[in-house]
């Protein structure tokens, strides 16, 4: 299959380079689309009135690999409208370092460059990893969703849809089967700490987010923090009855 990677994260992202390899190691040809900087939190946005740097760039497992300065949607759009000499028959978003789980899909740039293919008809996979998770789950991640990639491009999922996956930061030997299940309907707690120049002018720094951790019970957060990998099909109107899908995680 040709499968066109992209992230939020940048082109230099060490997870971006192991997703590469995994799914190069199954035998696909692997076009990569990278943001040139960190890109976090971009959501849909993509660049309308001005020009966009590329620049051609080696990646261990890619047959092309480009690092452009622009937002993970501008990113995915170049590489399937632009580079890709076919049209990819998957997009993979990610690894991203973090979650995207809950009302955080909709701030993600992992996820929104993943919901520009789905748009455009393209299946789509969006892949986040919590932070402090251990190398050998993250390879494992990696490598088990690669596979679970090849089965998305023929499986009936909803029309649009993002299948959204995230690894939670324990051990191998406690990592618990993947869940098919919706997100979380609790919201980040953030706010902005106001300071003052040496000029005289105010400026805003944004603190360290926090989520509340009293999840939704069922939901892609409750599982995670139970040691579970979870899946979600995203839709652009959010209405999807998850368990009728949960038969794309069985015997994989």
């Amino acid at each position: 299959m040709n499968i066109l990677l992209v992230n939020d994260d940048g082109f230099d992202s060490p997870f971006l380079h192991l997703l590469c390899r995994a799914v190069a190691a199954r035998g696909h040809h692997v076009t990569v689309c990278a943001p040139a900087t960190q890109q976090s939190a971009k959501s849909h946005a993509y660049t309308v009135a001005l020009p966009l740097m590329a620049k051609r760039r080696d990646m261990e497992g890619a047959d092309e690999a480009w690092a452009i300065e622009g937002t993970p949607v501008d990113c995915c759009r170049i590489g399937f409208m632009s580079i890709c000499e076919k049209r990819p028959d998957l997009v993979i978003s990610g690894i991203n370092l973090g979650y995207n789980t809950g009302f955080a899909v909709y701030v993600s740039g992992t996820v929104g460059a993943a919901r520009e293919a789905a748009m455009q008809g393209i299946p789509a996979m969006s892949l986040s990893a919590e932070y402090q998770t251990p190398p050998e789950t993250v390879q494992f991640f990696a490598d088990w969703a690669a596979a679970l990639a090849e089965r998305l491009v023929d499986y009936p999922a909803p029309e649009f849809s993002v299948c959204n996956l995230n690894v939670p930061p324990v051990p191998m030997y406690e990592l618990k089967e993947p869940k098919m299940c919706p997100i979380t309907r609790n919201l980040y707690k953030d706010t902005y700490e106001r300071r003052e120049s040496p000029r005289g002018d105010s400026y805003f720094w944004l603190t360290p987010l926090e989520q509340d951790y009293d999840a939704t019970p069922g939901s892609d957060q409750d599982w995670l923090s139970r040691g579970h990998i979870t899946c979600t099909f995203l839709t652009p109107d959010g209405v999807v009855d998850q368990e009728k899908y949960a038969d794309f995680l069985k015997e994989l």
